[in-house]
């Protein structure tokens, strides 16, 4: 009678941990996506760009920013406690993009040519 509840009690065990989900939840990553960004007093004036976050297999981040100037690939992308720097260059110049992401706000700047550029934006929400 014993070896009976013991053996029902492991098909029973087996069975409800059987039944929970095998599929693993995937994280959403806050950052990746298209950001919608302002880039202030610039040469060319105001510029608006939508800067495009990606992350790869192998966890490491990517990006493009695209404007006006065209299609600009994204270089070093770190994104380390909310905090993003990345380089890129255009026009044969080179740029550090630099800030901070506070949920849905990115508040940074473009540094380049001795000069900053306030960059400022919202996450474009996809529908």
């Amino acid at each position: 009678m014993k070896k009976i509840h013991l053996v029902l009690s492991f098909i029973a065990l087996f069975i409800i941990s059987s039944c929970g989900s095998s599929k693993s939840i995937a994280k959403i990553d806050p950052y990746v996506g298209d950001w919608s960004i302002l880039i202030s007093d610039t040469p060319q004036g105001d510029v608006l760009a939508t800067m495009n976050i990606l992350k790869n297999e192998a966890g490491e981040y990517t990006g493009t920013v695209n404007s006006d100037m065209g299609l600009i690939n994204l270089n070093n992308v770190k994104i380390l406690e909310n905090k993003l720097s990345a380089t890129f260059v255009t026009q044969d110049i080179d740029f550090d993009l630099t800030g901070t992401f506070e949920e849905m706000v990115f508040t940074g700047y473009v540094s380049g040519m001795g000069e900053d550029f306030k960059a400022d934006g919202k996450k474009v929400i996809s529908q």
